[in-house]
């Protein structure tokens, strides 16, 4: 009996001293187990926040530090869904017949609203951009997998997506060019195809998924294209991978999903080049240069594409398989950087892809989307019959910071300009404005091969032309 009680004393004595010897005091540490960033030690915070917060400060503290803590939460989660059948995760939770959703990401009870408004009309100035420049656009919109699997959404979710249908009503008044993906992927799903998994990366489509989404992308741009090939599934290897847990997670599964594989023996990589130079928002950071040798070959175009994960993650590849060339940009902040990635890129067709969840203001901020305004295309204006003036640049100067691919050319004025476009030989670009003046990025083989700079400027009311010859 003594043994007994000692042995009790010891396994206690355990569970209490092991969580605390094995404390994580890591700096920036992160946790697998629900893929965020663990509390910091508040006492080395620069501000003081006051003793409620800073005791709740400590509270948060000891709890993601503790020790053992993914292992506990591991153990209880795994539990729930044994005993009870029940998914206990921050990011993850079960529908019906075993599916599993994204936890607030992939269902969506928004309402129609002037940001929606604000964003169709973002996207129009886009299309308009291209459009004058004979550049073919299409926005493609991808749906959520509640959208597509929605007899299988949790119980008691209110799914209403009536404002994506107010949000489509919006872009036709438009007259956008737009592709909705929806429906293509109910209707593989109704065929018996598996397009999102069952469980594994719920908020995201699979590789089949994707293969049919960018399909529906490359036969409408083969009105405009007609040497550009839509990708057919038996060209490529087709299998299953096993996966054994949820993404960002240690939750156990046991799923076969579909695994597409291509070759990419005729595909340049040239993301590299950029790697240094390309201008990016800090939290989304993904970018991507290929060159399909065969495809170039053939004709077919350079592709600029600003695409989110669904795109990162899986459809990537087959726009490889499909372009000429492929450059995509993760889309959120940056593609509200438009202008600065066409002037550097200068593409044969742009696309613009985004998933049913981002709709929102931590992926394209509000205040952002009003705010994009870019030129209209020069010839336009000059052919408009506004008066032209010639003014030497005296005041003026132009200076550039080179880089291996990319060059920054900054003009410093402090007067205040409608659009100002700068032109070398009979390349056009148009210069963003900044607090100091105007700058735009250009390849660099561009600006050293040509020796005449033009900037023209237009105020409103008339069209200023400053010539300059240079030694560039």
């Amino acid at each position: 009996m003594k043994i007994i009680k000692l042995l009790t004393v010891f396994l206690f004595s355990l569970i209490i001293v092991v969580p605390i010897l094995t404390f994580n005091f890591q700096p920036n540490a992160s946790s697998a187990i629900d893929n965020r960033m663990l509390t910091e030690n508040p006492f080395s915070q620069a501000s003081l926040n006051g003793e409620n917060i800073l005791s709740e400060n400590i509270e948060n503290y000891v709890n993601d530090r503790i020790g053992l803590r993914d292992e506990m939460i591991l153990a209880y989660t795994v539990l729930n869904d044994k005993i009870f059948g029940k998914m206990v995760h921050p990011n993850y939770q079960y529908g019906t017949d075993g599916y599993v959703f994204g936890q607030g990401l992939s269902v969506s009870s928004d309402q129609f609203t002037t940001y929606h408004v604000a964003f169709a009309d973002m996207i129009k100035r886009i299309q308009d951009f291209c459009d004058e420049r004979d550049i073919p656009f299409i926005f493609v919109f991808d749906p959520a997998k509640p959208a597509v699997l929605t007899e299988y959404i949790p119980s008691g979710i209110n799914y209403d997506r009536t404002w994506v249908e107010e949000f489509f009503a919006a872009l036709d008044e438009r007259e956008v060019r737009y592709i909705d993906n929806t429906e293509v992927l109910k209707e593989k799903t109704e065929q018996g195809e598996v397009v999102f998994n069952q469980k594994y990366d719920a908020n995201h489509w699979n590789d089949l998924g994707a293969y049919y989404g960018t399909n529906s992308v490359l036969e409408e741009l083969q009105k405009d294209f007609p040497v550009l090939d839509v990708n057919d599934i038996n060209d490529f290897t087709v299998t299953e991978e096993l996966e054994t847990s949820l993404p960002v997670s240690q939750f156990p599964i046991n799923e076969l999903v579909p695994n597409i594989s291509i070759d990419t023996s005729n595909i340049v990589d040239k993301t590299y080049l950029y790697g240094n130079e390309i201008e990016m928002d800090s939290a989304y950071q993904t970018f991507g240069y290929y060159e399909n040798l065969e495809k170039l070959d053939e004709g077919s175009p350079k592709a600029l594409v600003f695409q989110g994960s669904y795109m990162n993650n899986y459809g990537y590849k087959y726009f490889e398989n499909a372009f000429g060339e492929y450059i995509y940009v993760h889309n959120y902040q940056n593609v509200l950087n438009f202008p600065y990635y066409y002037n550097v890129f200068k593409p044969d067709c742009v696309i613009f892809e985004v998933t049913e969840y981002t709709f929102s203001n931590i992926y394209f901020p509000y205040e952002d989307i009003i705010q994009l305004v870019m030129n209209p295309e020069l010839s336009e204006m000059l052919e408009s019959g506004i008066p032209q003036y010639q003014w030497d640049l005296n005041n003026e100067f132009l200076y550039e910071t080179s880089g291996t691919q990319l060059t920054e050319i900054f003009w410093d004025t402090d007067k205040l300009y409608g659009y100002v476009w700068i032109s070398f030989g009979e390349e056009v670009y148009d210069m963003i404005m900044t607090e100091n003046g105007y700058e735009v990025t250009i390849p660099t083989e561009v600006y050293d091969l040509n020796n005449e700079i033009t900037i023209t400027a237009f105020d409103g009311f008339d069209l200023i032309i400053y010539e300059e010859l240079t030694d560039a």
